[in-house]
């Protein structure tokens, strides 16, 4: 009969540690990849850690949600191509396009959002009446970047270039006429270049507000976690935590 009991213990151990597994496992879900391309001040990296105030909003509202996430830096550009192929689940700060909502899904909520202005080399100002004019200007972009539709009509002379550090240099060295850039963003690489003194600013002849959201890839049960996020992002922006981020990175309302 010993023996008998030992074996019904040895099978009972195993089959506790086969549900301790199993349970684990149906409660414990791998972090969600968000990916992103640096676009400081809105998400960057300092050091070992990362900043921005996309990056601080995108946290606190996944941790709101109680979902795990882990972010990490691509190129742009690879960023879109991971996104299409369904390689990561979410990315931080994208224009919403026509082309992207094929393969993303996107909050009603945006991140935030910001003007688009003109820059140029000092002492070299464009004549820029009306949106027709922009047609005659050499423009610097980057890769994959793309702008609002009645814009992306007149911004016909394009050179890409891989960053927006490599257009300030071709602008200072009057290789480019134009670019036409988020205000809060263009101004903070500028600076940080040490090219601020050689740059101006032209606003647009139209105001061209630019929201930035987090894309959500098109998997299975993904449409319900961006009306999630999008949610909770509206709950998060009544709070002081919100206020407090915007102080942070000098974008109080």
């Amino acid at each position: 009969m010993k023996w008998k009991q030992r074996i019904m213990i040895v099978i009972t151990l195993v089959m506790c540690t086969i549900f301790t597994f199993v349970e684990k496992g149906q409660t414990e879900s791998p972090p969600l990849l968000i990916i992103t391309d640096p676009y400081e001040p809105f998400v960057f990296p300092l050091g070992a850690e990362l900043k921005g105030l996309d990056y601080d909003v995108t946290e606190a509202v996944f941790r709101m949600l109680q979902i795990p996430v882990e972010i990490k830096f691509y190129p742009f550009k690879r960023c879109l191509y991971m996104m299409r192929n369904q390689e990561a689940d979410a990315l931080i700060d994208l224009v919403r396009t026509e082309e992207r909502n094929t393969y993303m899904f996107f909050p009603e909520e945006p991140l935030s959002d910001s003007l688009l202005i003109i820059f140029y080399h000092k002492g070299h100002r464009p004549q820029i009446e009306t949106l027709d004019d922009l047609k005659f200007y050499q423009f610097g972009a980057q890769y994959g970047s793309e702008y609002p539709q009645e814009l992306a009509e007149v911004l016909i002379k394009r050179e890409d270039v891989k960053s927006m550090e490599q257009n300030f240099q071709k602008l200072v060295s009057d290789r480019i006429d134009i670019m036409v850039e988020n205000r809060i963003v263009g101004r903070n690489i500028a600076s940080k270049m040490g090219v601020l003194d050689q740059i101006e600013v032209l606003e647009l002849p139209k105001s061209f507000p630019t929201q930035y959201y987090l894309g959500v890839a098109q998997k299975e049960g993904y449409d319900h976690l961006a009306v999630q996020f999008s949610q909770t992002l509206v709950q998060f922006k009544q709070t002081q935590a919100y206020h407090d981020i915007l102080a942070k990175y000098g974008q109080m309302e």
